[in-house]
C-alpha cells in the first residue's frame, strides 16, 4: 500500500451540483420551486396533467429565472435546449449550472442587470 499526501480527485454528481447551488440561492434570499416533468393523472384518476419537457429543473423567484443544473460537464437534451431558446425569446432567463461556482458568476450578473432597470 503506497502512502499519498494529497487524495483522489473527487467527482460531482449532479444531486452534489443541486445541493450546492439550493444552499446559494437561499442564503442569497430566493424562493426555489422544483418544475417537475412529464405525464401525471389527478389523485382521483379523472384528469390527466402533462408538463413540457425540456422545462428547466427550477423556478428562482427574487430576481426570477429558471435554472436547468447539470453533473459537471453534463450536457443539454435536444428538449431542453428548444425550450430554453423559447422561454429566453419571451425575455425569461434561463441559467444552466453545472457547478455552484457557475451559478455564482451567473447570479452576480443576472442581479446586476434587474438592478440596473
Amino acid at each position: 500500500m503506497s502512502w499519498r499526501l494529497t487524495s483522489e480527485k473527487i467527482k460531482l454528481t449532479e444531486k452534489d451540483v443541486i445541493k450546492q447551488c439550493m444552499d446559494l440561492l437561499r442564503l442569497r434570499g430566493y424562493y426555489v420551486v422544483r418544475l417537475p416533468a412529464g405525464d401525471y393523472r389527478t389523485l382521483d384518476d379523472d384528469r390527466r396533467i402533462t408538463i413540457p419537457a425540456g422545462l428547466p429543473d427550477y423556478v428562482c423567484v427574487k430576481h426570477d429565472f429558471f435554472l436547468e443544473t447539470k453533473r459537471p460537464g453534463g450536457k443539454l437534451r435536444p428538449a431542453q435546449v428548444k425550450k430554453h431558446i423559447e422561454l429566453r425569446a419571451n425575455r425569461i432567463a434561463v441559467c444552466t449550472a453545472d457547478s455552484v461556482e457557475h451559478l455564482a458568476d451567473w447570479l452576480d450578473a443576472h442581479e446586476k442587470s434587474k438592478a440596473g432597470r
